[in-house]
């Protein structure tokens, strides 16, 4: 009988074992995952600064274009 409480303590203390060692490697999984999540968000944020200085930049252009074309237009009259 103690030779089964033996082995049942030694069965338990092995399960105790392998959860901790699998719960440590979850904490590393996750650990890396955050990591990895604060990156894209920077990369996100830096990408969407990008794209509003470019949208930005067509816009100036459009405006440019439009301000140009308004001569054209005044010039193209045929009663000169």
């Amino acid at each position: 009988m103690v030779y089964l409480a033996f082995i049942f303590a030694l069965a338990l203390a092995c399960i105790a074992g392998m959860e901790f060692v699998s719960l440590m490697a979850l904490e590393t999984r996750n650990r890396q995952l955050k990591q990895r999540v604060d990156r894209l968000e920077r990369e996100n944020a830096r990408i969407s600064e990008s794209l509003r200085n470019a949208e930005a930049m067509l816009e100036e252009r459009n405006a440019e274009a439009e301000d140009e074309a308004w001569p054209e237009l005044i010039n193209d009259d045929p009663a000169h």
